[in-house]
């Protein structure tokens, strides 16, 4: 079940209306995962600085089973740097992403664990 977070100082106003969707299948591409399983979100607006500098700026976190490493890390990083600069004008100085594995037991899905259903 991975998922993409990106919190920004970006104003929600800037953030493109099919920012959700086009990242949503970014991610099932570089994750080789279908996009039904795929969750992101976005938090605009949100009172952000870095380097005391409250320019655009972005913190990101990526989740998922079994995806990553760090060869497959540095594709991934340079796939969704490169999104969010051209989507969110944060330049890629000022972003960034933490990958995050995570055990399938550890996923709630559907009243149960992703464990489970994997079985």
């Amino acid at each position: 079940m991975p998922t993409l977070s990106i919190t920004t100082n970006i104003p929600k106003y800037k953030v493109p209306s099919t920012f959700l969707t086009d990242a949503s299948k970014l991610v099932s591409q570089i994750l080789q995962t279908p996009e039904l399983y795929i969750g992101v979100r976005i938090k605009a607006g949100q009172q952000s600085c870095w380097f005391d500098n409250e320019s655009p700026c972005a913190l990101g976190t990526i989740t998922g089973t079994g995806n990553f490493g760090t060869e497959e890390n540095k594709q991934y990083s340079a796939i969704i740097f490169d999104f969010i600069e051209k989507q969110l004008g944060v330049p890629q100085n000022r972003f960034y992403l933490s990958f995050v594995e995570q055990k399938p037991s550890n996923i709630g899905v559907k009243g149960t664990t992703l464990a489970e259903i994997i079985q």
